[in-house]
């Protein structure tokens, strides 16, 4: 059955599986690009002669781009359509990272990063759309608890491998692999979403006017700016873990590195848990409120001097854990606070730029706290006011989707 066969009001047929799990790798590997360039960043140092200013706007460019464009991206696909924005998300990668690998400068380098970066935000952010058109409403909460891990799955891969491919081909070397995936999945996604595969028609497409109308709908930008939240609580502890253990704790790097990889991948579990328990009806407000406060709480004893060094780390793993459920609350909310069934890429990509925002923001604050002070004792209550903030919005976020849809949760 071809799309134009499909129409929005047919029963739908079964999810189609293979489809769903090839867009969650593609965003899986959207993320590698993230995490590879902060453990490449003294190698490229010192092969090109970057100053530690130069090598934060090579990593930091993404967070920008997310920032400037994750809304304007979604409305893009919901334009021109999600599996072709998508596929020409991971021709920019490819293209960005095989320039990026031949790069004689810093100019070159973050022109290489600006668009890899682009790359990024228009996958991530046309993902969720497609998923609506491949699975039946009843696995759409499910799916979209493994989407939400795709972030810290692509970077804490990354952090793992990096410094093996490092010392076996060097960080252009490193670029090179990333822009063969790029092709390889590129090509996957295009078998696995072709016409034929699609169960329902997608919804016909808005005046790009409308969609970026979507900038100013109460619910999209409250959930956006929940997202925020989570993400700079999350971001936060993984960014700045290394810096805490080798000060507060004074570990070597090569004790910190498998660490904080595992820290941040224990995230994952946290979306699939979230997935599947509103897939099963638990109310998504209630359990985003929980998990803030079950945040709070973890982020208190992980800086707390006085508790051994291992209930620390166990509460920081912990809070990596269990803030995953928040992001697969947030994804599954975009479709019913999304102005139409048109416009979920736009509303998913406002969320991507609260996501930019809550990490830029997140590790700027917690920085300033630790250094006003000089004590690590102080750190959690950044942690703590955006867990505060989170669960505030979410109670307004609930508001206006019971508005919107009477009895939702």
């Amino acid at each position: 059955m071809s799309s134009h066969d499909a129409r929005a009001g047919d029963p739908p047929l079964r999810t189609n599986w293979f489809a769903v799990s090839v867009v969650v790798l593609a965003s899986v590997t959207a993320a590698f690009q993230i995490g590879k360039a902060p453990a490449a960043l003294p190698a490229m140092q010192a092969d090109l002669g970057l100053t530690l200013e130069e090598g934060v706007w090579i990593i930091s460019i993404f967070n920008l781009l997310g920032v400037a464009f994750g809304m304007f991206a979604g409305a893009l696909g919901d334009r021109l359509g999600h599996r072709k924005l998508l596929l020409s998300g991971f021709v920019a990668m490819a293209a960005a990272s095989f320039v990026g690998a031949n790069a004689d400068g810093f100019a070159m380098l973050l022109a290489s990063r600006v668009l890899e970066g682009f790359g990024f935000v228009v996958v991530v952010a046309v993902a969720p759309a497609l998923f609506l058109q491949f699975a039946e409403p009843r696995h759409h909460r499910l799916i979209f608890g493994f989407y939400g891990g795709y972030w810290p799955a692509g970077v804490a891969v990354m952090i793992l491998v990096t410094p093996v491919v490092l010392e076996a081909a060097g960080w252009r070397g490193l670029w090179s692999l990333n822009g063969v995936l790029a092709i390889v999945v590129m090509l996957l996604v295009a078998f696995a979403t072709r016409s034929s595969a699609v169960i329902r028609a997608p919804a016909a497409p808005p005046p790009f006017g409308h969609a970026l109308r979507t900038f100013t709908q109460a619910g999209p930008l409250v959930l956006a700016l929940t997202f925020a939240t989570y993400s700079s609580i999350h971001v936060t502890v993984v960014a700045l873990l290394p810096t805490f253990y080798v000060e507060a704790e004074a570990l070597g790097l090569g004790r910190v590195a498998p660490l904080a990889a595992f820290v941040t991948v224990v995230n994952v579990a946290g979306n699939i848990l979230g997935g599947i328990a509103i897939h099963r009806g638990v109310a998504r407000w209630k359990l985003v409120i929980a998990t803030f406060v079950l945040v709070g709480l973890s982020a208190l004893l992980m800086y707390d001097d006085s508790l051994t060094f291992e209930i620390r780390l166990a509460a920081a793993i912990f809070l990596s854990f269990i803030a995953g459920v928040i992001p697969a609350c947030l994804f599954a909310t975009a479709a019913v606070v999304a102005p139409t069934a048109a416009l979920v890429g736009a509303t998913t990509g406002l969320m991507m730029q609260g996501s930019q925002l809550g990490q830029l923001v997140g590790p700027v604050a917690m920085a300033k706290v630790v250094t006003v002070t000089g004590s690590w004792d102080f750190a959690p209550v950044t942690l703590v006011v955006a867990a505060v903030t989170g669960s505030v919005l979410m109670l307004l976020l609930r508001r206006i989707e019971r508005r919107r849809v009477p009895g939702a949760g």
